[in-house]
């Protein structure tokens, strides 16, 4: 095929082409010369034509002949061979590429002079920072923690060692990173999240923040999920997006969990929600299991969407406290009487918040259960009662009976001994009549479960009386030790189920307790009346409008339990 020739009109000498850098001065009136300026922009015209010397056989001088293109000129070439038409210089103009390549260059210069001012001078801190630091990392506890400062009077050499050094050690550092500026391949496939040099700073003051669990995979980098020079006040906590990057990938998910089957379950954090049969669990503060077969590795993209629900109630887990406690009973039983001030027995009765408001204290004996449950062993002296959480010390307390009723009496204003001890002779001698002997009573106080006392018939009515006592063993776990000696199982409480969560009761403190807890229809100990997940979707979700982010309850962050 042959070759595609030009238009009839073009002219090859104003054709500007995109690798010139200059073009002749007088292409704005359309004459272009045709030698054009040189690639220094210099003028190159001379004249219109180089004339040539032509000697034709016999002679010696010859005669110079006019080369112009497009025709002879009239007056033809100089005696001397020099053209008689020479054309007039002129200035050559730079082309848009020049003009694009000097402006590039200039913008280029200025930066690397402003970058090496800026590096260079005392402000170079305020220069580099791009914003305000957190006020973890910006309070005087952390300036005086790491004293060594830059030029501005920034703590910026504890995360960045390279902040004190001059320009040339900044490059330096950038061109050792890795990958490095020219490590193409590398920068390609980088993902999002990848360690960095700057995670080991974080690790000098935070050396305890494992990065979660064993059987993870990937970690990531510290700033990935923390960024920092956000602005004043506490670090933004991480997104969805920064927990989906992992839990939301099949794939790193089921690599998480081969490799979790692979390790010995006590690598696994302890923490996890659950409990132990009551012979293998001490009391502790939180409930306490083996982890799951293959770790905590289900997809997870939303707590509405696809968040499993609690395993305190997929693995059906029962509370091991030994003492014996009927929610419902006491919530809605018309036999349990009015607190002082004609108050109805309700939650906030007995669970009362901490002074931070986001957990409640332990129950107490003394400040929950006495107020109903006073111990009383003698009908007719209510002011005398038994000691509670010490079987030796109650043991004691019935030996000395004699000795109890005398400092009761003297406590009730009797002043002299014998009429001190004659109170306490006529006690013994009414309360002896009731039970069959001291060491009778005793085993009841300790083992009885009885509610109601002996029958008895009043003329034609027949009824069962109150108990004397109704003994330990009615709300406790109650064992014969050596030589018969009672032995009391202590209670378990548990101060916290769903320890993989954290949980403010004090933000909750509008919801009602029984919305959440079944506490009402709850009859036994084992219960766990904890809330299900579709309980909390209710308002943590987008239907909902409350707050439903991964960090809203989940910590990043592993307990070292080295």
């Amino acid at each position: 095929m042959s070759e595609q020739l030009p238009a009839p009109g073009f002219d090859a000498q104003s054709y500007e082409r995109p690798n010139q850098g200059w073009i002749c001065g007088h292409a704005g009136e359309g004459k272009p010369c045709r030698l054009g300026p040189d690639h220094r922009g210099r003028c190159c015209a001379t004249a219109e034509c180089t004339p040539v010397l032509e000697i034709k056989p016999g002679e010696t001088k010859g005669r110079w002949r006019c080369t112009r293109s497009g025709g002879v000129c009239e007056s033809g070439p100089r005696p001397d061979g020099s053209c008689c038409r020479p054309i007039a210089r002129c200035s050559p103009v730079p082309t848009l590429r020049t003009r694009r390549g000097q402006l590039t260059r200039a913008v280029v210069a200025a930066t690397v002079a402003l970058l090496l001012i800026g590096l260079g001078g005392s402000w170079r801190g305020t220069f580099i920072n791009s914003g305000a630091l957190s006020t973890p990392h910006s309070s005087a506890a952390f300036a005086l923690l790491h004293s060594g400062t830059n030029q501005a009077n920034q703590t910026c050499t504890a995360c960045h060692p390279a902040g004190a050094r001059g320009p040339s050690d900044l490059v330096a550092t950038a061109w050792a990173a890795t990958p490095g500026p020219f490590q193409l391949g590398q920068l390609a496939r980088a993902r999002p999240g990848e360690p960095t040099a700057l995670d080991a700073s974080c690790q000098k003051c935070h050396p305890n923040h494992r990065l979660h669990q064993p059987s993870v995979v990937r970690d990531l980098s510290c700033s990935f999920c923390h960024a920092e020079h956000r602005g004043t006040g506490p670090m933004a906590a991480p997104t969805d997006a920064h927990c989906t990057i992992c839990h939301g990938d099949a794939g790193v998910m089921a690599a998480a969990a081969i490799k979790g089957a692979s390790l010995p379950p006590a690598s696994e954090s302890a923490l996890a929600a659950g409990s132990m049969p009551s012979s293998a669990l001490k009391r502790t503060e939180t409930a306490t299991d083996s982890r799951t077969a293959t770790g905590f590795t289900q997809v997870i993209h939303s707590f509405a969407q696809d968040h499993p629900e609690f395993r305190v109630h997929t693995d059906k887990l029962v509370d091991p406290d030994t003492l014996k406690f009927n929610h419902a009973r006491h919530l809605t039983s018309e036999t349990i009487p009015q607190l002082p001030g004609g108050r109805k027995l309700d939650c906030n009765s007995c669970h009362q918040p901490d002074v931070a408001g986001s957990y409640f204290r332990r129950i107490n004996f003394e400040r929950h259960c006495q107020v109903c449950h006073s111990l009383q062993f003698d009908p007719e002296t209510p002011a005398l009662t038994l000691p509670h959480g010490n079987p030796a010390l109650v043991s004691a307390f019935l030996h000395s009976l004699p000795r109890q009723y005398a400092d009761l009496a003297a406590r009730s204003g009797i002043t002299r001994t014998a009429e001190q001890n004659q109170f306490a002779q006529e006690k013994l001698q009414r309360w002896q009549t009731r039970v069959a002997t001291g060491e009778t009573f005793e085993q009841r106080v300790f083992f009885s479960t009885a509610t109601t006392g002996p029958s008895v018939q009043v003329g034609s009515v027949i009824g069962a009386t109150h108990p004397p006592y109704p003994g330990c063993a009615y709300c406790h776990e109650v064992q014969a030790g050596a030589q018969g000696q009672p032995e009391i199982t202590k209670p378990i409480l548990l101060d916290r189920w769903l320890v993989h969560g954290a949980f403010n009761h004090a933000k909750h403190s509008g919801v009602a307790c029984l919305k959440c807890h079944s506490a009402a229809t709850s009859q036994a100990t084992a219960d766990v009346i904890l809330p299900t997940k579709d309980s909390c979707v209710t308002c943590h979700s987008p239907r909902g409008g409350v707050v439903d982010s991964c960090a809203t309850c989940h910590g990043y962050h592993r307990k070292d339990t080295k």
